[in-house]
């Protein structure tokens, strides 16, 4: 097994690529049953048994793995502690760690690298991991990540963004130099020796989640558009807002980064209603979504960057490296002092079953990865 890491290169080098969730169930099931279970559900899933190289010429490959680095651990830590303690341990993806587990007080948390697929895929190895744990023998899923090849033929870049990107690789060709594993380590521990993420969990009762329901249908909008309408109101300034979209064309349930996104900015107008307001962002949010040209133009576009320029935009930000071209491709992209106001990812109902025999799932909490270009980041699951 030999498979390129194109579209998803941006998140190589980037100092927190960790995607949380925590499931609560309805049973107590000892260390024993679920390091079992977990084990058994990462056997099921090809991209956790792969690590990742990169070669002399710069690109870098998901390759077979002849050992799982991968790990679950009884622990006495809250969430909010295992975060703190996470983030600062970087995930050997080298080695093939992309997936880390705990049974916590808070329930079973479970901690991956982007790298190792996007939050459906977090979802859909919890399904993989319920089955295991109720006993059944789930059938092997090979990896599938997006390549430049798999995304649509509507999605091409109009020539100048062809011709900026060949522009900024020649500018970058000057000054090139292919990063190694060892950047990374040294680039992550300088990043979080100085930082620390902040999290609050908010949940929404039946009442409260059916009373937004109501008001963003009588608004004739989506939940989410409705939430980010809500959450800009009082900011007085044109946001800029990034969405996280399922990338997946034939709803395949499998283990790997097959996320793209989008972008709107919208300065909310005091002078209209909540719904009028809703409507405009819904707008811009469609107008995105229901093209290709835009819902993949983040992966064509960041796909044909030179593999070690996207590299750098990361290591630019954290503070580790800098050359001429690539912090000004960095400050263009969001990589520098301006980033995205707020980054969201809604992974709307989960399509996962809530019942595996006696066990079932009372609770999800997700936590998205804090990326490079967003410094206000929410996750939304229902």
């Amino acid at each position: 097994m030999r498979k390129i890491i194109e579209t998803e290169r941006v998140d190589l080098f980037d100092v927190s690529m960790m995607i949380t969730m925590c499931v609560r169930i309805n049973r107590s099931p000892s260390y024993d049953e679920l390091n079992k279970a977990f084990k058994k559900a990462c056997n099921v899933h090809e991209i956790l048994n792969s690590k990742v190289i990169i070669e002399n010429s710069g690109d870098a490959y998901y390759i077979e793995n002849d050992r799982s680095v991968n790990s679950f651990e009884e622990t006495q830590l809250t969430l909010t502690g295992l975060i703190d303690l996470n983030e600062k341990r970087r995930f050997r993806i080298e080695d093939g760690e992309f997936l880390r587990g705990f049974n916590s007080p808070d329930g079973i948390v479970f901690m991956m690298h982007h790298l190792g697929g996007d939050g459906k895929s977090l979802l859909y190895f919890i399904e993989t991991f319920m089955r295991c744990l109720d006993g059944e023998e789930p059938e092997k899923l090979p990896l599938r990540n997006l390549t430049l090849k798999d995304l649509p033929k509507e999605s091409s870049l109009p020539f100048f963004y062809e011709w900026l990107i060949y522009y900024w690789n020649k500018k970058w060709s000057k000054e090139k130099k292919n990063f190694v594993f060892d950047d990374l380590e040294k680039s992550h521990n300088s990043f979080w020796d100085k930082h620390h993420s902040e999290l609050g969990i908010v949940k929404y009762e039946k009442d409260e989640l059916d009373n937004l329901l109501k008001n963003a249908k009588e608004s004739g909008v989506s939940l989410t558009s409705y939430l980010i309408t809500d959450m800009i109101k009082d900011c007085g300034k044109k946001m800029d807002i990034g969405l996280a979209v399922d990338g997946r064309q034939d709803k395949n349930r499998n283990m790997g980064n097959q996320a793209t996104g989008i972008s709107v900015q919208y300065r909310y107008d005091m002078k209209k209603s909540v719904g009028e307001n809703a409507r405009a962002v819904h707008a811009l949010m469609q107008k995105k979504l229901t093209k290709d040209k835009y819902r993949y133009f983040v992966l064509q576009f960041m796909g044909k960057l030179d593999p070690s320029l996207k590299d750098a935009l990361n290591l630019e930000h954290s503070g580790y490296f800098h050359s001429k071209a690539s912090s000004k491709v960095a400050e263009i992209l969001g990589y520098g002092d301006k980033v995205r106001d707020l980054s969201i990812t809604n992974l709307t109902k989960a399509d996962i079953p809530l019942s595996y025999g006696n066990t079932g799932i009372e609770e999800i909490i997700f936590i998205p990865p804090v990326v490079s270009y967003a410094v206000n980041v929410i996750g939304i699951v229902t």
